[in-house]
């Protein structure tokens, strides 16, 4: 077995293990820590993070998704295009099944400062699925397709989406922080299993 599927295995088993945790801890060791920290760093008018989580819903995910399929198609082709949308289609589907099965609530105004209540499940983040199943897509695309500093600039753009994105929701008191991570790696992980199929191996 390659080293890459080892890799990619593991962190499956992982995600899967992080996954099941949440269904009996409602935070887990450090959320809380890691979320006072945050709120306590970023702007105290969070209309920034407000606006951002707005670009992860609906109607504004058509667009992202939009950009993701253009871009997606001038690196790799029509059949990345089509996997862009197919990665975000899938991670719409996983949220849907997997917060009611998981059931993990969200936090709580007790521990940290929630900006609004909200209803739903704090895992997984239905936020950081789309993001991930995005411009997660697009970086590990690029990464595999564009050497160059192409690969570079859409990296880096891509990876500081996902950390504002992070930044938000966490300041929103709106997830913990493993929600957003674990979410984060569940979304990548199916990216590069689709990846896969653009590569032809």
């Amino acid at each position: 077995m390659r080293a890459g599927y080892v890799v990619w295995t593991g962190l499956l088993i992982i995600a899967i293990l992080a996954a099941v945790a949440m269904k009996y801890y409602a935070f887990f060791p450090g959320d809380v820590g890691v979320e006072k920290w945050v709120q306590a760093h970023v702007s105290h008018s969070l209309n920034w993070a407000e606006g951002l989580s707005k670009t992860a819903e609906f109607p504004w995910i058509f667009l992202v998704v939009a950009v993701i399929f253009a871009l997606s198609w001038v690196l790799a082709g029509w059949r990345a295009a089509l996997l862009a949308v197919l990665s975000l289609v899938g991670m719409l589907a996983l949220g849907m099944w997997l917060g009611p099965l998981i059931g993990r609530p969200r936090p709580s105004a007790e521990l940290v400062r929630v900006s609004r209540p909200l209803s739903g499940y704090s895992f997984p983040s239905q936020f950081a699925l789309r993001y991930a199943a995005t411009f997660g897509f697009l970086a590990v695309l690029a990464v595999i397709k564009k050497p160059g500093a192409f690969r570079a600039v859409t990296v880096t753009a891509c990876a500081a989406l996902l950390v504002l994105g992070f930044a938000a929701r966490t300041a929103l008191g709106a997830h913990w922080p493993s929600d957003v991570i674990v979410s984060y790696l569940i979304a990548f992980l199916w990216a590069s299993f689709l990846i896969r199929f653009v590569r032809g191996k």
